[in-house]
């Protein structure tokens, strides 16, 4: 970690969707989780739909086409209406749109119909908060009007209320909106999918029993994120969890000065003209983020007798006078965020985003489980493989139950060639619900298949894992493209190459090796494999390393450079299985006798 960072506990917002959920059923009410506050991150997305929610709403295609890239197939809700240039992405990606103008509607059935398919819409009425909806007046004849489109279909009756008016939800204005929602359904001759009752700052109203009945969506994002600090000011909801989203960063400078600039005062290069009290000389800390990062007045920090002083566009001051200890240079100082200050730091470039997860610790007996084809068998048999992984602290173990794997168990998976990857990773999706993939090969097995295909191709392995040629046998949405990373790429077709750029994975070349080293690449690698997920799988090609006289691995990386690589990802701690294909009868012997060595380094073999 080296400047701000906003780290994100996937625990914690699982736990809280989980809460509001549990909750809201027992008022027959479903929940949307909105994930646009952190930019439709797919981890995030995951956690929610791990804690119950219905569907997952967002505002900007950009972060929706992340979420269907990284195989989140749940409903989609866009909380924002497109504009015309993008309504057949609306139509082609989304399951419902909150909409408000009869122009665009009448384009997105017009879309609709050419494409042979109905939208479904939720018609959006402003109650006073003054931001999107059709004024109550209006809304007779504007759904009269929409009646007469073939292309949508009224889903739904919505409302925002206090994202802009700070209006908030009330008995009264929601009893409204579900009288509009009898008039539509008087109108339209049908019930309703959805009677969405806002966002978060309805759900006090809902503890309180006050919600009107008929309500049955709530679209919630702040209260999961931030376990509701804005939404239940002055009573807290106990059950949830706040801090899932703490940002952190360097201290920079620590330095005794007075509390009031000193010389003739004007203006701030924001415009502003600041005021200080003189509270005469105190010790203050600057930090390295500032307002291009994140909204400062949002941020709060979370050690006693720190205060925040101001921001520049890049220096954060801080009084530290009362701060026990006091910090110093190199510390990290961490922050609680408003809703606002999380989604400047969310869309920040600056800004590290890094989702955690809080898997509980192991600490019974290491485990491993060995799979190998017939001649990889062989090789590991004569590598002694069992006996020097149990010299290293290792139960090497049969399952009675594999659809059950022990805690802590690791999987190793050895075969003829790269569809054993295929195999291996399908047994590692099943025992997880997120893991990373470290493929480490001179190929990267993205090629697009035949589409009347069915046997699976050796050099379309990961397109397959990935989805990314709509066949069965895709491991999404355990598997995200953003959470693969490929080390030692020495050959790609053109067709593959395009493949790779248009998808989310990350691709590392000998050129990339050679201009980073080994140990940072890895650094980086195990950083993407674990971003979000409960660890990752590696996927070894001997094909990826330069052995003498062998011209399969001509131009790949060196012996100690693939060694190296093992070696940080047993540092690392996140290996939840591995595979080792390319182990054939007639492999030359020294070749199998290094590639059960690299094994041996990622599994944590030590000189000392």
């Amino acid at each position: 970690m080296s400047g701000p960072q906003v780290a994100i506990d996937l625990g914690r917002i699982e736990r809280n969707a989980r809460t509001i959920v549990e909750r809201c059923a027992l008022s027959g009410i479903k929940v949307f989780g909105v994930t646009k506050g952190t930019c439709g991150m797919p981890q995030v997305a995951r956690a929610m739909l791990r804690g119950g929610v219905a569907g997952i709403a967002e505002s900007r295609f950009e972060n929706i086409r992340r979420l269907r890239d990284s195989g989140i197939n749940a409903p989609i809700m866009l909380l924002r209406s497109p504009p015309m240039a993008r309504v057949e992405e609306v139509v082609r990606a989304v399951d419902i749109s909150l909409q408000s103008e009869l122009a665009t509607i009448r384009e997105i059935s017009r879309i609709a119909e050419r494409m042979g398919r109905v939208h479904d819409i939720m018609l959006m009425i402003d109650l006073g908060d003054l931001r999107e909806g059709i004024w109550p007046n209006d809304l007779i004849q504007t759904v009269e009007q929409i009646l007469q489109f073939k292309g949508v279909r009224i889903a739904g009756i919505g409302t925002n209320l206090g994202c802009f008016g700070a209006i908030m939800p009330t008995p009264e204005n929601l009893g409204q909106l579900v009288a509009h929602a009898y008039k539509t359904e008087r109108l339209s001759g049908r019930s309703l999918d959805v009677i969405s009752g806002g966002a978060s700052s309805s759900l006090p109203l809902l503890l309180e029993g006050r919600l009107p009945a008929g309500i049955n969506n709530l679209r919630v994002g702040e209260a999961i994120l931030q376990g509701g600090v804005e939404t239940f000011r002055d009573t807290p909801w106990a059950e949830l969890e706040p801090d899932a989203c703490r940002l952190t960063s360097d201290i920079i400078e620590v330095k005794l000065k007075p509390s009031r600039p000193i010389g003739q005062s004007g203006y701030d290069a924001f415009g502003n003209q600041p005021v200080f009290p003189d509270e005469g000389d105190r010790l203050r800390a600057i930090a390295n983020i500032g307002r291009e990062d994140v909204l400062v007045e949002g941020l709060t920090p979370i050690a006693k007798g720190i205060r925040v002083l101001g921001a520049s566009s890049d220096h954060l001051l801080l009084d530290v006078a009362d701060a026990d200890p006091r910090p110093s240079v190199g510390d990290r100082v961490a922050f609680r965020m408003s809703y606002g200050a999380m989604l400047l730091a969310m869309t920040s470039e600056y800004v590290e985003k890094a989702p955690m997860h809080d898997v509980a610790d192991f600490s019974g007996r290491k485990m491993v489980q060995i799979t190998a084809g017939q001649g990889a068998a062989r090789i590991l048999a004569r590598e002694g493989t069992g006996a020097r992984l149990e010299a290293m602290n290792f139960d090497v173990v049969e399952l009675a139950d594999i659809e059950r794997p022990p805690s802590g168990l690791i999987r190793l998976t050895a075969g003829a060639d790269r569809r054993i990857a295929h195999k291996a990773l399908t047994a590692t999706a099943r025992a997880t619900h997120s893991f990373g993939l470290i493929w480490i090969d001179s190929i990267a097995a993205l090629m697009p298949e035949d589409e009347d295909g069915i046997d699976l191709p050796e050099g379309s392995v990961l397109a397959r894992t990935l989805g990314l040629d709509h066949k069965a046998g895709a491991l999404q949405p355990q598997l995200s493209p953003e959470n693969v990373v490929i080390v030692g790429l020495r050959h790609a077709d053109p067709a593959e190459a395009r493949v790779l750029k248009d998808s989310r994975v990350s691709a590392f070349t000998m050129t990339d090796i050679d201009a980073m080293g080994m140990r940072d690449l890895m650094h980086e690698a195990i950083r993407i494999a674990t971003s979000g997920t409960q660890g990752f799988h590696v996927s070894y090609s001997p094909t990826a390393t330069e052995f003498a006289g062998w011209a399969a691995g001509s131009g790949g990386l060196t012996v100690r450079e693939t060694h190296q690589a093992m070696e940080a990802i047993a540092l690392s701690g996140g290996l939840l299985s591995m595979d080792v294909s390319g182990l054939t009868a007639d492999l030359e012997p020294r070749i199998g006798t290094d590639a059960v060595n690299f094994v041996m380094s990622a599994f944590g073999k030590r000189i000392l």
